[in-house]
């Protein structure tokens, strides 16, 4: 507690050098000494022990505070300029969430109707105009108020919002070349909690339940319009749901496994055209052992001469006995169910929670039922032939 007072709430003093004595027989701790000019000594001490300087009417002067007064006195001298500072971060930072401009990719006859529709969607603060919905929502809405384009989207970038606008007349000119075409469908049952298209229709919604093998968006961009040809684009985008998984674990009450124990032991040969001659012996012979092998040939410009240092490193190996109980059983059971799904997992993947809904056990091995669910990209691309 005395070095973090003397961080905190310390002060430095300057005294004359006949007053150092009487400080040191004062106080209970030693006294910092800073520095000495000339007679006078600059000291380090608790700002609540000013008060016996006084009572001992010993002088001094304060040349600083340390700590929480230090920054506090900092502060005041330079006020303005710290508000000054927070004034411009919150600037920039109101910068970045306005909208300063809807760009549209091309000319149609709707482009005011489809700006007014995201302009009901924002709210302007002293000229700044700030979105007050999800650009998802507002893509939904477009596409189903403007359902004779074959595609139109709003993304933002920066304070920006560009309007992509495909219409059926110049479809083949915008998009000209287009392999893979295909659709997002669900690798895995699951109830969909969130989802971003950025090419494609979505055929979902949100808290909608898919099973396995589900169409999620299609690439097909003349989806709604039955009555015209299909027109493909490769579908993309991240679909997100809540999936849930019942799997049976069993653990061994006792198991013995074979690992390293981390004990090597070295042995180097002198290797001439083939023929090995020990000149370093392994000093420690191990009961059970495998064995790494190195080579360190000569070289002559690039060429390996055979001629050089053989090593050979003895990695010791021992039975280790797990002996498992009913808790540490389970504790074993969920690990090794955390490390399996994690290896499947993508980026953005997680465990949401994992709960025994049953357990039962016989002389050999603990059985447990465990239900487990997760919040998963569940999307996958699937390509589409000309004749489906």
């Amino acid at each position: 507690m005395m070095v973090n007072n003397q961080i905190f709430f310390s002060v430095i003093i300057k005294i004359k050098k006949e007053n150092l004595l009487k400080i040191n027989q004062l106080f209970s701790y030693k006294v910092k000494i800073i520095k000495q000019v000339h007679d006078f000594f600059y000291l380090r001490l608790l700002e609540k022990d000013l008060e016996l300087l006084k009572k001992s009417h010993i002088e001094y002067q304060i040349i600083s505070y340390q700590g929480i007064k230090h920054f506090y006195f900092l502060l005041i001298r330079h006020l303005s300029v710290f508000v000054g500072i927070i004034l411009f971060l919150l600037i920039i930072y109101a910068n970045t969430l306005t909208i300063k401009e809807i760009s549209f990719s091309t000319h149609t006859k709707d482009n005011d109707r489809i700006e007014d529709i995201i302009s009901r969607h924002m709210y302007s603060v002293y000229g700044l105009n700030f979105m007050r919905s999800d650009i998802n929502d507002i893509n939904l809405i477009l596409r189903k108020e403007f359902s004779h384009f074959e595609w139109v989207s709003v993304k933002r970038d920066g304070c920006v919002l560009n309007v992509k606008i495909l219409e059926p007349s110049i479809i083949n000119k915008q998009i000209e070349h287009i392999e893979g075409y295909g659709d997002l469908i669900a690798n895995k049952d699951g109830l969909i909690k969130f989802f971003q298209v950025t090419h494609g229709i979505p055929l979902i919604e949100q808290n909608q339940y898919v099973k396995k093998g589900q169409v999620l968006v299609t690439g097909n961009l003349r989806y709604r319009n039955q009555d015209e040809s299909e027109f493909y684009i490769p579908a993309s985008g991240e679909v997100y749901a809540e999936v849930w998984y019942t799997k049976t674990i069993v653990v061994p009450k006792k198991t013995s496994v074979t690992e390293y124990t981390g004990n090597i032991s070295l042995e180097k040969r002198f290797s001439l055209f083939g023929l090995d001659f020990t000149y370093k012996p392994s000093k420690i012979k191990y009961d059970n052992y495998d064995k790494d092998i190195s080579y360190e040939y000569l070289k002559i410009f690039s060429y390996k001469i055979p001629i050089g240092v053989k090593k050979i490193h003895y990695l010791e190996k021992d039975d280790i006995i797990n002996v498992y109980d009913e808790s540490t059983a389970l504790d074993y059971a969920v690990s090794t169910i955390r490390y399996q799904m994690s290896q499947q997992f993508k980026e953005e993947d997680k465990i949401l929670s994992i709960e025994c809904i049953n357990q039962n056990e016989d002389e050999d091995n603990y059985y447990y039922k465990i239900f487990v669910r997760t919040y998963e990209n569940i999307a996958i691309f699937q390509r589409r032939a000309l004749n489906e």
